[in-house]
Parts: C-alpha cells; sequence; structure tokens
C-alpha cells in the first residue's frame, strides 16, 4: 500500500492543562487559528487531506466547567467555565467549523475529550472521555468518528476502544538508532521505516508514526519556541533550513511509494504556528500532490485508511 497519512494535533490548552506550558501556545491561540487557516486554504488548493485530532471539549462555544467525570478531583481544574471568546485555548468550535467546512474533505478525529492519559487513567475513566468525545462529534458533526490519536500516544486497552466504536488509533514507534544518527536523521533524513507500518490487533488497526513530530522540523523554531540548541547553531540559514525539510518529507513520501508501504507524518498544531514550520509543510504539500497525480501514491486519511486495511483484511480471509 502506497499511502501518505497525515494527521494534526489540535489540542491547545487541554494538550498541556496538565503539565502547565500554556507558553507553548499563543496569547489567545492567535497564532494557532491563523496558521490552520492558511493550511486549510492551501489543502483546498492542492487538494491534500488531513486527518485534525481534535479534543472534544475544543467542540463546544461554552461550558459551565462541570463536567460530573470519574476523573481524578482537579483534572478539570483549568476548565475556565466559560466561553470561546473569552477563553479560546480551551474552546474552539470556530477552528471546527473551519475544518468541517473546508471545500477537501478532511478528516475530524479524536483526541479524547479531555487529552486524557492513557496510562494513568482506569478503563472506566477512559471510556468516559472517549464517550463524551463520541457525543460532542455527534452533535456537531452528525456522526461519531473510528479514529483515534491516544494523547502521548499512551495505548488503551482494545476492549475500551470497541466499546467506543474506535476501529483505528496512532501510536507511535522508536525508531532504534543512536543519537547521533537520530541528529543525522532529523537533519537530512530519512524517515524512519517501520515493519510492519500498519497492523491489526484486536480488531483495531494500528498506524505507526515517528516519537516525534515529523510534519515539522527540528531545524526550525517550533511555534512560539526558539529552535533546540542542538540544531541552532547549524551554519544554515532558514531558506535552506526549510528546503531540507520539505526534502526530508518528500523523500518519505517516495519511500512509501517505492516500498509500497504506508507513511504516517504528524505534528502539533502549536509547534506548525510559526512562518518558517509553515512554509516547509506548504511547499512539501504541492509536492505530494503532484506525487499523487503522477504516481500510484495515495494520501488518505486515517478512516480511509481503516477502510482499506479492513478490505484487504476481508479479501485475505475469502481468499
Amino acid at each position: 500500500m502506497s499511502i501518505v497519512t497525515l494527521s494534526l494535533e489540535v489540542e491547545l490548552g487541554w494538550g498541556v492543562h496538565d503539565i502547565d506550558e500554556y507558553e507553548r501556545i499563543s496569547t489567545d491561540r492567535e497564532r494557532e487559528s491563523r496558521y490552520l487557516r492558511r493550511l486549510l486554504s492551501h489543502c483546498d488548493d492542492v487538494g491534500v487531506p488531513f486527518s485534525f485530532d481534535v479534543v472534544g471539549h475544543l467542540f463546544h462555544a461554552a461550558c459551565s466547567g462541570d463536567h460530573g467525570s470519574p476523573h481524578d478531583e482537579g483534572w478539570f481544574g483549568d476548565d475556565p467555565g466559560t466561553d470561546w471568546q473569552t477563553d479560546p485555548l480551551f474552546y474552539a468550535p470556530d477552528l471546527v467549523a473551519d475544518i468541517r467546512d473546508a471545500e477537501t474533505d478532511h478528516e475530524i478525529c479524536t483526541h479524547s475529550y479531555s487529552h486524557v492519559s492513557c496510562d494513568e487513567a482506569d478503563d472506566e475513566t477512559i471510556r468516559w472521555d472517549l464517550e463524551e468525545a463520541q457525543e460532542v462529534h455527534q452533535h456537531v458533526l452528525g456522526e461519531r468518528t473510528v479514529s483515534f490519536v491516544p494523547p502521548k500516544h499512551e495505548q488503551p486497552p482494545t476492549h475500551v476502544l470497541r466499546d467506543a466504536g474506535i476501529e483505528i488509533i496512532r501510536m507511535h514507534r522508536p525508531d532504534g538508532v543512536s543519537k547521533p544518527r537520530k541528529f543525522k536523521r532529523l537533519v537530512t533524513g530519512p524517515h524512519p521505516e517501520f515493519s510492519p507500518a500498519v497492523t491489526m490487533e484486536d480488531d483495531v488497526v494500528v498506524t505507526y508514526c515517528t516519537e516525534y513530530p515529523s510534519l515539522t522540523s527540528a531545524l526550525l523554531p517550533s511555534g512560539r519556541r526558539e529552535t533546540h540548541p542542538a540544531f541552532r547553531y547549524l551554519p544554515l540559514d532558514n531558506g535552506t533550513r526549510r528546503r531540507l525539510h520539505r526534502q526530508y518529507l518528500r523523500d518519505a513520501a517516495e519511500q512509501a511509494l517505492e516500498n509500497d508501504t504506508p507513511v504516517h507524518l504528524w505534528a502539533h498544531l502549536y509547534d506548525l504556528a510559526n512562518e518558517q514550520q509553515f512554509l516547509a509543510l506548504r511547499d512539501f504539500l504541492t509536492d505530494l500532490a503532484a506525487l499523487e497525480a503522477q504516481t500510484d501514491l495515495e494520501v488518505m486519511t486515517m478512516a480511509e485508511l481503516n477502510d482499506r486495511v479492513r478490505a484487504e483484511e476481508r479479501a485475505h480471509v475469502v481468499v
């Protein structure tokens, strides 16, 4: 399967509410909103779909802040109990609507309702969190989702996933290389190959990705944060850094084509939200659209990948 899947985590304040790192996000998430809209516009220009992994609470225009959940006391302590104009880090119905209403047929999948920690929460809590997410999907989008990106790639029990109607998840795999080789990989590639790149575990499809965001570059500033010191002082200007990342991503797509194996590229919205990261990704999406038009490469959302894997599984059983 020569398939590329692109996913972007839209979590805003919910992604940092338990680690108190709100400095990752711009004031009133102005940058995140602007760059998401620019991304959606370019996707419409080139016809490339994303799976947007959206925290369920962001669907709300407002709430009381009282959720009556089985989470530990204080889990919702940072929920302001207001509305999206007052506290846009915790409510983002405008961004959900922008994704839904785009010309391109993007997928809106879930990143749980409250960025649940699947390593720390019990099954009841994970089940509650996923069901809350499914309810807001049904209410706002008219349908539940089959796709889930667990926060921090902490894998929940498959029976809980099945109970919530989840059929496909995205998990990371370590690339298994030394620090010097990883440094080189982050500068010039190649993107790691995972074998298998997709599995079926207890009737749940798993698509694998890197531990670190791959759609954004370690050579460039990450959102509001400066480039990591390990890469900051390399004698490369920003144009060269963008070209290196564009080539890294293009090589990853061509690798999927050459090896007939899926590749999954991902990032957080707040990491993407600066000009240098956006330009590198924008140019790659243009390349990717051309590759899809000229070759057998297919760009698929997680839901589409799920359908393909299950169809091939049924065909194999029949044979």
